[in-house]
């Protein structure tokens, strides 16, 4: 499979959340945000995500019209261009809450796809 294919995006946003979860397992907020290595490590994953958001068809992404995507998006960029706006408590927020939610949607394209 080409790293284009939708399938192969899909299966990088499940890798980096399930490999955020993993990492992060057990943590708080206040381990994490002294913590250097976790902190960049969180942001490269989500910056992935974004990533690889970004690169799903528009149609696919459209029948999932429950999922932020724009936000998801544009958080790649601010990792990227305007990384000094980066707020740690809302990248804990991202792990704790959204990147559970998104699991769960791409779990489905994933089944919905294969």
């Amino acid at each position: 499979m080409s790293a284009k294919d939708p399938l192969v995006r899909l299966q990088h946003i499940l890798d980096q959340i399930d490999g955020i979860e993993a990492a992060t397992r057990g943590l708080t907020y206040e381990n994490i945000i002294d913590n250097f290595i976790y902190e960049r490590g969180v942001e490269r994953a989500v910056q992935i995500i974004s990533e690889a958001a970004k690169e799903l068809p528009e149609e696919l992404r459209q029948k999932y019209p429950n999922v932020h995507w724009r936000p998801i998006i544009g958080i790649g960029n601010l990792l990227r261009h305007e990384y000094y706006r980066i707020n740690a408590r809302e990248m804990w927020e991202i792990v704790q809450v959204h990147l559970p939610e998104l699991r769960s949607v791409i779990v489905q394209m994933i089944s919905d796809l294969g």
